[in-house]
Formats: C-alpha cells, structure tokens, sequence
C-alpha cells in the first residue's frame, strides 16, 4: 500500500497557474482549468516547466506562453505570436533544453534578439547593445588614410581611441559615433561622457564602458530599463531573464517541478 501512495505522489504534478497538484493523466486543472499538458510533459522528461511572458509597461494583461514541447518559438508565428511588431521575424527565436539546461537561439537576423545583462563581460567588436531606445554597435576606428585630416566621417576629432559606438536607427540608417577612449566611458540621459539627453528610458546613470587595453567590458549601473546584448550564438538562460525583440519585452519563467 506505501508502495502504491508513493506512486501515486510521484504522478501528481503542480498547476503552472494555481499550484494545485493534479494527477498526471488529468489534461486541466481539477481547480482552476488551466492545461497541464506542458506540465505533464516536463514531468515526464524530469524538467522543470518553463513559459514565455510579455510584459507589459502600461500594466495591462500580460500574453504568456507555455512550453509544451522540446521547442518554444517566438516571433510574428510562432508558439508566442508577436503578430504586431513589424520589427520581429517571422520566426525569432527559439527556446530549447540543451540537456537539462534551457537555451535560447536567435533563428531569425535581422534586428536580433538582445538579453538583459546581469554582470560585467566583455564586448567584442561587432556587438550591438540597446539601452532605452538606442541601439548601438562597437566598431573599430578606421585609421586615417594618408594625407586626410585626422577626423571621423561624424566630424568628431579623433582622440587617440581604437573603437566607437555607432547608433542604429530605425530602417538600419546609421546616426552619430562616439569614440570612446581609454578607460572608463559613462552612458547616461544627463551624464557622462555620452549622453541621450531625449531618451526618457536611459537613465541618468545608466552604463559603463571600459576600455581596457584592447579589451571593451560593459556594465549596467542598475539603471530602470536595464542593458540589453545582442545574442550572438546560443546561450543559456534562467528564471528571470529579459529579452528585446523587437519592441518586446519578454521574461522567462522557471518553475521547479514539486517533488
């Protein structure tokens, strides 16, 4: 009989919505209704259960997406649909388990998919990063050809620096450049080296470039809306996490199967 209840507690699975336990061959919630067919799914496997959120910035009701398969796709089709955003490829990206690890792969190019940054890393030229409504790419300097004054295409003087930001503006039309130089560059609304003075979600003090020898890292300075990288390959990810696609905010949700 203690046999048979142990059976019984291992085939109960918890509502992704409500937390009732539910027994597995059940496709609903005996209390609130909701499916359990992807939380059915990631017990078998022995994964956790996973969705996809939009979030919402006027505190309207919340799109969310569960992962009911080995795959979870995101863009304009998909399992969670930005049908809206013009600025999203038809299909984006993907969520997958690499393992028992969960990752996320930008499929579909074009203005890419950017995950919030959590710590300090290095930027490697060719990244692009977003911060409120900048987009902006590390370059190197191109070195003066001879006989030409030493400046910039922008009109900026050239400091000495080996690597700029360029802005991406909408349509892929290229904006300002700011060189950065030698140590510590400060990204903000109001201060710092390089400012966007028009940008009301850049916070004050909102990033930190450093250039360190040949080395660029960056830094969020705990800023409102966060810095966002561009995904340049597969990687993984956790509970929490933030993404830019588009003019989408997405945030991934881990839950822990209940044991």
């Amino acid at each position: 009989m203690a046999e048979r209840s142990g059976a019984r507690m291992e085939a109960m699975i918890a509502c992704p919505t409500c937390g009732t336990r539910n027994e597995t061959p059940s496709p609903v919630c005996a209390r609130c209704g909701g499916s359990l067919l992807g939380a059915a799914a990631g017990a078998v496997r022995g994964r956790p259960m996973v969705s996809l959120r939009v979030v919402r910035a006027d505190g309207g009701p919340e799109q969310v997406v569960q992962m009911r398969q080995d795959v979870l796709t995101c863009g304009r089709r998909g399992d969670l649909a930005l049908v809206d955003d013009p600025f999203v490829a038809t299909e984006q990206a993907r969520f997958y388990f690499h393992g028992q690890r969960l990752a996320v792969e930008d499929v579909g190019g074009g203005n890419g998919v950017f995950q919030r940054l959590h710590a300090e890393r290095e930027l490697p030229v060719g990244s692009e990063l977003r911060l409120g409504r900048q987009r902006l790419i590390l370059e190197p300097i191109p070195s003066p050809q001879p006989g030409a004054d030493n400046v910039l295409a922008w009109g900026s003087p050239d400091m000495g620096g080996q690597v700029r930001l360029v802005q991406l503006l909408e349509g892929g039309a290229r904006g300002a450049a700011f060189p950065l130089r030698e140590g510590h560059n400060l990204l903000g609304r109001e201060l710092g080296d390089i400012t966007f003075p028009e940008d009301g979600f850049v916070s004050g003090r909102h990033a930190m470039l450093s250039v360190e020898g040949g080395r660029v890292l960056v830094r969020d300075l705990g800023s409102s809306n966060g810095t966002f990288i561009r995904l340049g390959g597969p990687a993984y990810v956790d509970h929490g996490d933030q993404f830019l696609m588009g003019r989408q905010l997405l945030r991934l949700e881990v839950q822990a199967l209940s044991t």
